[in-house]
């Protein structure tokens, strides 16, 4: 069909990337730590929180850890998050001193600042009693300690990709799989070496004669993981990016339609195959 100045239609394509900063424009580059000293020297050696983060980044040749700063309580950690506004995350475990993490999140967010608050608990049985107790939907996610710190890197490395999902796989086509387990137990065992197998992966594709662009391109386009925990938040993720989907990693039992079914990780793959 011809138009104005007999110039023909042509169909719109996606925009090809410019360079490597065209993905992953949210980075969490600054954490805040709401956690009790004890609480820190469980998850660390007291004083090397930075340290354990930096050694995870090093060793899967991740460049810009995030910097962390530890607080005691949730008032200080408002306090610094208003004052401040650099951070990019806020992960707090289950008491916080004068608070409890649902209530930090419900104050950061009433605060008007759009700072994603994660839960990292110590604890299985104080975790259990406290999802049972709180109203945690202003929680981003929640995540149990078992004594790996790489899962430091999948809450960082979940943020982003919830965060980037909309422009790198929506806009340039970045490959994702999606992850469905409602157990936080499980997801925080298994959500760490997913993302370092996928690391790993991904510097093994990389040729020795690329540039540094091309390798920071290369990285950051990286499969994306999006982590479900319920039938219909991933079957909403498929629909949306079904061009982009690898492929699932599913639990059989989560919720489905409110309540826990046991068939529904066979049921939501038969569907994404007849779609």
């Amino acid at each position: 069909m011809a138009t104005d100045g007999g110039k023909t239609d042509r169909p719109r394509t996606k925009p090809r990337l410019r360079r490597f900063q065209d993905l992953m424009r949210f980075r969490v580059r600054n954490i805040l730590l709401v956690s009790s000293l004890y609480d820190s020297f469980i998850l660390a050696e007291d004083g090397q929180l930075n340290e354990a983060l930096l050694r995870e980044y090093l060793e899967l040749n991740l460049s810009q850890n995030p910097d962390l700063t530890r607080v005691s309580t949730g008032a200080e950690a408002l306090e610094m998050a208003r004052s401040q506004g650099r951070f990019d995350l806020i992960i707090s475990t289950l008491r916080v001193g004068d608070m409890d993490a649902a209530e930090l999140a419900r104050r950061v967010r009433d605060a008007g600042l759009e700072i994603p608050v994660v839960v990292l608990a110590y604890n299985n049985r104080e975790l259990t009693d406290f999802v049972a107790r709180q109203d945690t939907s202003a929680l981003e996610r929640i995540f149990l300690w078992q004594g790996d710190v790489r899962v430091l890197l999948a809450m960082v490395k979940y943020i982003e990709d919830r965060r980037n999902v909309v422009q790198d796989s929506g806009e340039f086509g970045v490959p994702l799989i999606i992850v469905v387990e409602d157990n936080i137990r499980f997801y925080s065992s298994f959500l760490p070496t997913i993302y370092t197998e996928l690391f790993h992966h991904t510097h093994r594709m990389l040729s020795e004669d690329l540039g540094l662009s091309q390798r920071m391109m290369r990285m950051r386009a990286r499969p994306k993981v999006l982590l479900c925990s319920t039938y219909e938040e991933a079957w909403e993720f498929f629909e949306h990016y079904e061009e982009q989907i690898l492929g699932f990693i599913s639990d059989f039992e989560f919720p489905m339609k409110g309540k826990l079914e046991k068939h529904a990780g066979l049921d939501l793959c038969r569907r994404a195959l007849l779609a």
